[in-house]
């Protein structure tokens, strides 16, 4: 009788185990279902959050600042804002992407959009606009104006994106150097021009005497008007006894007035006075007396054998 008893209790606990392993090799099973589910949904859900890109070239979430030095202060100035919804070569949105473009300025300028509206395409994921800055005042040097860009989207997510620049008044100069080497027959001033604006110099339509013109203004008067106009005048004054001038150059050519100075009954240029057109250089070839002479100026000399003024 017991070892019938045992047999039957043996066979009972071992049932019971292999239901017991059955439940929990079930529950394991719809646990590993149920978490692959869940992480499917979960990265589902990343995915389709993480395809929304919505990129520029010059605006972000943090708004970046930009300054841009030595504007005229006259002329136009235009900023293109690239933007784009890709992440690199491989991540890249597959929808078309709406925007809506805005900006605030400082009192001192007016500014135009090109667009207030934009869409990145899903086919190229890319699109771009500009805002052109004009200035509604005289400015000085150091002055400064600002305007900030804001790009907003709202669907199917929301982000915005900003970047403020500030544009200063630099001093736009000219400048010039003379190239030389020793043993070399002549030497080369070089007449540098940044200024990019011209001066009335002689009233004309609704122009007043001393009036600022942009170049591209400049560019679309007639000759007669050009003439009464100028961005830089420069003079130069030389000693023949030391270099003699190239009359074959433009700047010679065209000159507004020249000086002469007499040597040996000879006549001989001494000094020249020309106009320097804006965003432009200009090379004068002068021939040396002495070939042995090494003229090169600022880096050699302190004082340049060749004077320059300008107005």
């Amino acid at each position: 009788m017991k070892e019938a008893k045992k047999k039957k209790f043996s066979k009972f606990y071992t049932k019971q185990i292999l239901i017991i392993s059955c439940i929990f090799i079930n529950i394991i099973f719809l646990a590993s279902v149920f978490g692959r589910y869940v992480s499917n949904n979960v990265r589902g859900f990343f995915g389709r959050t993480k395809e929304f890109y919505f990129y520029s070239d010059k605006l972000d979430t943090n708004n970046p600042n930009y300054q841009i030095e030595s504007w005229s202060g006259v002329d136009d100035y235009t900023i293109t804002i690239n933007m784009h919804s890709y992440e690199n070569n491989l991540l890249e949105t597959e929808y078309d992407i709406e925007y809506d473009i805005s900006y605030t300025a400082s009192d001192n300028i007016i500014c135009q959009l090109s667009k207030t509206q934009g869409m990145i395409s899903a086919d190229t994921n890319t699109d771009y606009f500009n805002l052109t800055i004009t200035p509604n005042a005289i400015l000085e040097t150091g002055d400064k104006v600002f305007v900030e860009i804001t790009a907003h989207a709202s669907s199917p997510y929301e982000k915005t994106i900003k970047g403020k620049f500030t544009l200063v008044v630099g001093q736009e100069k000219l400048s010039y150097e003379i190239i030389d080497s020793v043993n070399s027959p002549y030497c080369e001033l070089n007449i540098t021009n940044t200024l990019s604006y011209y001066i009335v110099s002689q009233a004309f339509d609704t122009y007043l005497s001393g009036d600022k013109i942009t170049r591209d203004t400049y560019l679309n008067l007639t000759d007669t008007n050009k003439a009464k106009c100028y961005s830089s005048i420069v003079t130069l004054t030389f000693n023949p006894n030391d270099v003699l001038i190239d009359n074959t150059n433009n700047a010679y050519v065209n000159a507004i007035s020249t000086t002469q100075t007499q040597k040996n009954n000879y006549t001989y240029i001494n000094g020249m006075t020309f106009k320097v057109d804006a965003l432009s250089s200009q090379r004068i070839r002068f021939y040396k007396t002495d070939v042995s002479k090494d003229y090169t100026y600022p880096k050699n000399n302190n004082t340049p054998i060749i004077t320059l003024t300008n107005i």
